[in-house]
């Protein structure tokens, strides 16, 4: 599941995608708790649990649809170029969208080589099909699994304990202990104070949290 999930999501990307899975579990908690009625185990589990499983549906199509948009985007934009005629119009399309990766990484000259192949490549190459493809649905699949694996521990609780208040606040201390492991990564991957990270992010959890329970969320 590891290898599977690793090998259609980046880092960033499971990043981004655990962090809202922990958000919501936790903004879900809260608001229930908070409410006037005391939801019982069951409420909870089926709540939290039917919550992130439906943002896992939502968001795995969404990764479907955005790999779709981007594809079309891409399509959109080698037409263009294959079709200018004026040889530095069309390198100056081609720099405009890879300029913001290569900049920092390539010299002026050598940027400059490269987009006269990427243009050659351009106009004798192909258009790859618009439509979606296996490796596509395979994402969202990967986004999907990717969020309820990250659920089960926050659910876990009120499998476990018979008292409502202290299977939510085991809940959340988990989810919060989740967030400051998942800032730790974080920070060990771009090479920064990774407990400053950590600790930054799951402040900003809290936080995000407490916005989601006071507009109603």
């Amino acid at each position: 599941m590891r290898a599977f999930i690793q090998r259609y999501l980046d880092p960033a990307g499971r990043l981004g995608e655990m962090l809202f899975a922990l958000i919501m579990a936790l903004g879900f908690t809260g608001a229930v708790r908070l409410g006037h009625e005391q939801a019982d185990n069951h409420a909870l589990l089926v709540g939290i649990l039917g919550c992130n499983l439906a943002w896992a549906i939502v968001d795995g199509v969404m990764y479907v649809l955005n790999a779709l948009f981007e594809r079309g985007r891409k399509n959109r934009l080698i037409r263009h170029i294959a079709a200018t005629l004026d040889e530095d119009a069309a390198l100056r399309s081609v720099a405009d969208e890879l300029d913001d990766r290569l900049e920092p990484l390539t010299t002026r000259e050598e940027r400059d080589r490269f987009y006269r192949g990427v243009l050659r490549r351009v106009r004798d190459g192909k258009l790859e099909p618009a439509g979606i493809g296996r490796e596509d649905f395979l994402g969202g699949v990967a986004v999907a699994l990717l969020i309820s694996v990250v659920t089960l521990p926050i659910i876990a609780p009120f499998l476990v304990l018979s008292d409502p208040g202290l299977a939510a606040r085991v809940s959340n201390s988990i989810a919060l202990a989740l967030l400051f492991l998942l800032g730790a990564r974080w920070g060990r991957i771009v090479g920064g104070r990774w407990f400053r990270i950590a600790s930054g992010l799951t402040l900003l959890g809290v936080v995000l949290v407490g916005i989601t329970i006071s507009l109603g969320g």
